[in-house]
């Protein structure tokens, strides 16, 4: 099973925190291309990043960049240079459908080009119109998942985002977008690096409401988001019940799952495998 439950971001112009990438222990770690790298660093810091995704040890984590928004004239450079050694595309601001067939179009030539396997991408839906979109844009097959931030979708409503009340609702859209569409969905970051209990409370929330990850900025979030996102031992004892009375059910060649004459249906024992497989990782 593919875990998501960290991303941490790492700007593409700092070699020094670039070259210990694979130490951090994050299941996904995002070179960033955009908003962290200055207009007029962006060349060399899409070099730096192609140089670091072809010789630097990831370790464990998946490697992904976040480029440029389709908006700017970086974007197909930042492909063109990068898209060979990534395993997974971030991208900024995707509104539409047709933002991400616009995409497609490009990742297909450079693809082909290149002679690599398709390329998945993880957008990041920060405007109202690309919330309003957010399902059509779940469908497309190169989604692995969605993400979300907020600071212009704030901006649009015209209002500050410490405040915004709406986010809640934001969330809510984001989870059912994807998971609508067989995809994940991934919380934003818990931008206070210095309040860990702050953090797992975050990220134990956004666990409950169906996110599958959140977004950290510095290593030391990690393994608090690792641990807030691990299932608490009710939740393994119930779900070792339900795998075992599913493998029994199979042994004695019964078509019906049953517990405790609770009937157990296939979602449910998804659930539950998911769980026991969430509690053995780190």
């Amino acid at each position: 099973m593919k875990l998501r439950r960290t991303r941490l971001y790492i700007p593409g112009n700092n070699p020094h925190l670039v070259e210990n990438a694979g130490l951090y222990g994050a299941d996904c770690v995002i070179l960033d291309l955009e908003d962290s790298v200055p207009l007029g660093q962006k060349f060399d810091a899409r070099i730096l990043v192609k140089y670091s995704l072809r010789n630097v040890d990831f370790g464990r984590s998946e490697k992904w960049v976040r480029i440029n928004s389709l908006d700017t004239p970086f974007w197909e450079k930042d492909l063109r240079e990068v898209l060979e050694f990534v395993d997974v595309v971030n991208v900024p601001k995707i509104e539409s459908a047709e933002d991400m067939n616009r995409l497609d179009a490009v990742m297909r030539e450079i693809e082909k080009e290149k002679g690599i396997e398709e390329r998945k991408v993880v957008p990041i839906i920060e405007t109202l119109r690309g919330l309003t979109n957010a399902r059509e844009i779940a469908k497309h097959p190169r989604v692995v998942a969605l993400a979300w931030g907020g600071e212009d979708l704030t901006a649009e409503l015209g209002i500050p985002k410490k405040k915004a009340l709406i986010l809640e609702h934001v969330r809510a859209e984001i989870v059912i977008a994807a998971k609508s569409q067989g995809k994940m969905a991934l919380d934003t970051v818990y931008s206070n690096i210095r309040d860990e209990e702050g953090l797992f409370e975050y990220a134990r929330r956004a666990r409950y409401m169906g996110f599958d990850g959140v977004g950290v900025l510095h290593p030391n979030q990690i393994e608090i988001v690792h641990r807030a996102f691990r299932p608490d031992e009710d939740e393994i004892e119930d779900a070792r019940k339900i795998v075992e009375a599913a493998e029994r059910a199979m042994r004695e060649g019964k078509g019906v799952i049953a517990l405790n004459g609770r009937m157990i249906d296939k979602p449910v024992l998804e659930r539950a495998k998911k769980i026991l497989a969430f509690a053995e990782v780190e």
